[in-house]
């Protein structure tokens, strides 16, 4: 992906709703069609976030094929249409989601961190990096679930649903830690230990970002 040209002025407004609709929600959207559902707020998300990129129109329709791919491969995987190949297609749909939130969070992180102005949408930027960073680990703890049935301490993919997954990414994002779920495998604390360093070196910089744009506002005034 190329990294954004120029956005409209609320060009982050509709992507925090819709991520923090996904987290709110997430817990009624459980098994068959629950998940199915879930996938299509997923892919909806990254829908968004193509459009949001100055893309040549062709590459906008290549990004969205992939991602609706991606879309019917967990569909498929969610409903149990085909059992034998399940867990391949979960984990290449979980891969897909994950490689697309990955890097529109790296993109808009690079556009909110270079902008010489903050503003309101700056904020909401930055509060949905910090969101998709929780889904993007999400994802790759129920990818090590799928290939690793044993890699934490209780699954976290129950029926198909991914809400333990998101449950145990933003505890580990925000370092809560509450200690229920345990990473067992090499793998799974690799990753937990990343997503802890990560998520508190991001809302350090950020709000540091936040108060020096302050600062030099009221030093202009």
């Amino acid at each position: 992906m190329k990294p954004p040209a120029q956005f409209h002025t609320q060009k982050y407004r509709q992507l925090l709703l819709v991520l923090t609709l996904t987290l709110v929600i997430s817990p009624f959207l459980q098994t068959g069609v629950g998940s199915i559902l879930a996938a299509a707020l997923l892919l909806y998300t990254i829908i968004l976030i193509i459009k949001s990129f100055r893309l040549p129109r062709t590459w906008v329709s290549i990004y969205t094929a992939i991602a609706l791919t991606a879309f019917g491969l967990q569909s498929s995987a969610s409903i149990g249409w085909t059992p034998s190949y399940n867990q391949s297609l979960g984990v290449i749909a979980q891969t897909i989601f994950a490689l697309y939130l990955g890097v529109a969070a790296y993109w808009i992180g690079r556009d909110i961190f270079t902008e010489p102005e903050v503003t309101g949408d700056t904020v909401r930027g930055g509060i949905s990096v910090y969101l998709l960073l929780g889904f993007v680990w999400a994802l790759f703890y129920g990818i090590i679930e799928t290939l690793d049935t044993h890699a934490f301490s209780q699954p976290l993919l129950i029926q198909g649903t991914y809400l333990k997954t998101l449950y145990f990414s933003f505890t580990t994002l925000t370092t809560l830690g509450y200690g229920d779920v345990i990473p067992v495998s090499e793998p799974a604390q690799v990753l937990t230990n990343m997503e802890a360093i990560i998520g508190q070196m991001y809302s350090t910089v950020f709000i540091a970002i936040l108060v020096g744009g302050y600062l030099a506002r009221r030093s202009e005034e």
